[in-house]
């Protein structure tokens, strides 16, 4: 896309009619503000201003120009919201030209199965008495819209007929899973009198059903679509579109394992929720969800096969480098039982008081059912011990070690569960200090003085990451005037004269003008590079203080909070800068 057709999305977009499609505005003199939308906050820090086409949170940093903040909060591509965005006000956007896919009649075919299913449900005798079941178990007719739950009726060829009459092919319609032919060469269909629920890519295309029985003597419960061209289950995690934008918001999608489960949550008001059908978890589906948030929250069912499940799922999520929770649901239930018996004001107020994180919730699983007596039960113990915490940093090896010893009286040494790096990778995880960091503010400073990278950096990098007193004030002036004069070059004397706050200092800055030059960015690589060094920086601070927070505390529940938190930050990759 043009840049100069981006300029024109940007001046022409209603940003105050935009942003509140997704949020109340209050009008407060020339702009308006709001409760932000990406964290929760009880007093407004998102200012919306006309004047600027800006949308931002002053707390987290989120938003910025319409397309920007149309991308942020819808959780899309910078070229998916501008096209969006160019759709609205009628401005022409050149497609390029998209290679023809070659299963395109295959998604048409699903596309028409799924319609014919929905329409069944709500247009048949067998069909509302399918209804009646889902509204027994608690939906409602948005739910079954949202989901776009279908019934697959009893006669042996309606979904066949049906296909057929659009002139779908018959070899495609058996290549998809959705119809058989028997011994006599009839064609029959695959699903028949059952609830059926479509499974859908990361495009929003159906690629698979499964269709679950209301019959109680029934010996399958639920029958899925076979693996196909299209559908292959350990590439695909359900409810997975729904949940994008969701994600913004919740700061976590919640990882269940049926469908009822997904939608108990989605009705208590938690919609990023995903699952995974029933099958083990798969290292495409843990990236997936890793496209979606940076946190997950496991919530598998409470029983023994639950646990199991969400053990293993465990280093599965740990390695697509997600933060791990786990939902202890009391009494063996699962979402779906649980809310059926204390409703989903107490379900999703379980969020806030039984997430466990995932050391101590294999720590309780591996003590149950042991007697530390018996040497086979403690050498299993270590074991298990061991893989859990195969990766961990160091703080959390250590705070296990003495946990162990302290209420069980056995010595484990874990100190050997730490994956070894190569010698290159490891002179390459280097921590960077204070003392080098202001460096690195330098030269954002100098970036922003010749108006390089300015989207960028302000989209990257919030105020909070500036850690000089007199470096951030600068930094807020400078964005500040490129804002309200909307040029592309810095004039220092106009800076100086009308927005520069503290000029001593500043005066001081532009006298080391040349020596600043020096210290340059010659791509959009080496940029990213300086971006993580920022972030790593942050890191090592919040590093610092939750250690210093775990000796301090005296509360098991904030130690296990802080060694989560160390874990994670300890797992994230460091970065080495030099300036060339």
């Amino acid at each position: 896309m043009e840049n100069s057709v981006i300029q024109r999305i940007n001046e022409e977009t209603d940003i105050v009619a935009l942003a509140s499609e997704f949020m109340s505005l209050t009008k407060r003199g020339k702009n308006y503000m709001g409760l932000c939308p990406f964290h929760d906050e009880k007093t407004p820090s998102f200012s919306v201003s006309p004047e600027k086409h800006l949308a931002k949170c002053m707390g987290c940093g989120k938003g910025g120009n319409p397309i920007t903040f149309y991308q942020q909060i819808k959780n899309i591509s910078f070229k998916e919201a501008a096209t969006d965005l160019a759709k609205r006000l009628g401005i022409e956007v050149k497609e390029e030209k998209k290679q023809v896919d070659p299963n395109e009649r295959l998604y048409a075919l699903m596309k028409d199965t799924n319609e014919f299913y929905q329409f069944a449900l709500m247009n048949s005798e067998a069909g509302n008495e399918a209804y009646k079941y889902l509204l027994n178990r608690g939906l409602t007719d948005e739910d079954i819209k949202h989901f776009e739950i279908g019934f697959s009726p009893s006669k042996p060829d309606g979904l066949y007929q049906l296909l057929k009459s659009k002139k779908h092919s018959v070899t495609d319609m058996m290549a998809l899973g959705l119809v058989k032919q028997n011994e006599e060469g009839i064609y029959y269909d695959v699903f028949r009198s059952r609830i059926m629920f479509p499974i859908k890519d990361e495009h929003d295309r159906v690629v698979g059903f499964s269709g679950r029985t209301t019959q109680k003597d029934e010996v399958a419960k639920y029958v899925n679509s076979t693996e196909t061209v299209l559908f292959k289950k350990g590439e695909i995690v359900y409810h997975y579109l729904e949940s994008k934008r969701a994600a913004v918001k919740q700061k976590h999608v919640i990882l269940a394992e049926g469908f009822f489960d997904v939608i108990a949550s989605y009705k208590s008001g938690l919609e990023a929720v995903v699952a995974t059908m029933g099958t083990a978890l798969t290292t495409h589906q843990a990236e997936l969800i890793k496209r979606l948030t940076d946190h997950v929250v496991i919530a598998y069912d409470g029983d023994k096969a639950g646990q199991n499940a969400t053990l293993k799922a465990i280093p599965v999520l740990r390695k697509a480098g997600l933060k791990i929770s786990i939902l202890s649901l009391p009494e063996k239930l699962d979402p779906d039982e649980y809310t059926k018996k204390y409703g989903y004001e107490k379900y999703k107020a379980l969020y806030d008081t039984n997430l466990t994180d995932p050391y101590l919730f294999g720590y309780n699983m591996f003590i149950k059912n042991k007697d530390f007596q018996r040497a086979d039960d403690i050498l299993e113990f270590k074991k298990q011990m061991t893989a859990l915490l195969r990766g961990a940093d160091n703080t959390v090896l250590e705070y296990y070690q003495r946990k162990i010893f302290n209420e069980l009286k056995i010595k484990v040494y874990l100190t050997d569960t730490i994956t070894e790096l190569p010698p290159k990778k490891k002179e390459e995880l280097k921590v960077i200090r204070s003392k080098g960091y202001f460096a690195f503010e330098h030269l954002l400073i100098n970036l922003l003085i010749e108006d390089k990278y300015l989207d960028k950096i302000r989209y990257y990098i919030s105020l909070v990451e500036i850690h000089d007193k007199d470096q951030k004030e600068l930094f807020k002036d400078i964005v500040n005037y490129y804002e309200i004069t909307n040029e592309s070059m810095m004039d220092i004397e106009n800076f100086l004269a009308h927005y520069a706050k503290n000029k001593v200092y500043v005066q001081k800055f532009m006298d080391r003008i040349e020596f600043q030059r020096k210290m340059t960015i010659r791509s959009d690589k080496e940029f990213m590079k300086f971006v993580d060094a920022v972030k790593e920086y942050e890191n090592f601070l919040l590093l610092e203080t939750y250690k210093k927070k775990l000796v301090e505390t005296q509360l098991d529940n904030e130690k296990n909070s802080y060694l989560e938190k160390i874990h994670e930050l300890s797992k994230r990759g460091k970065v080495a800068w030099v300036w060339k």
